[in-house]
């Protein structure tokens, strides 16, 4: 459900959004988002609960650097305070801006990673 969720909140930041990995074909400017590690909250009795905290890393591809840091502000202010629909608690981790040259054009890259206390 975290996964809907996240792709409907970033499309209010960024126009082209995908899950896992960019299709052949993508259009630019994208988020590329990846859950990266599940941890489920148990009960007092012991019982595993529907509640736990998920991590992400929301990569951004641009073929400008200012316009890849736009954009990772844009989402990490939209991300910080989103409170809504079981996502309880948000925390910003980390950033990194690199270059990719694999590409035919060099894109300027943002690397976000999130972690959610929701539902699982």
């Amino acid at each position: 459900m975290i996964d809907q969720l996240l792709n409907a909140r970033l499309k209010t930041c960024i126009p082209n959004v995908y899950p896992s990995v960019a299709p052949t074909a993508y259009a630019l400017p994208c988020a590329v988002y990846q859950l990266l590690e599940t941890q489920v909250t148990t009960d007092l009795d012991g019982s595993v609960s529907d509640e736990g905290f998920v991590t992400f890393q929301i990569s951004i591809s641009s073929e400008s650097y200012g316009q890849a840091k736009i954009l990772a502000r844009a989402i990490r202010n939209s991300l910080i305070i989103w409170r809504e629909n079981g996502v309880e608690t948000v925390e910003w981790l980390d950033e990194h801006m690199m270059a990719d040259t694999t590409t035919q054009a060099t894109l300027h890259r943002a690397l976000l990673f999130f972690k959610f206390f929701t539902t699982v």
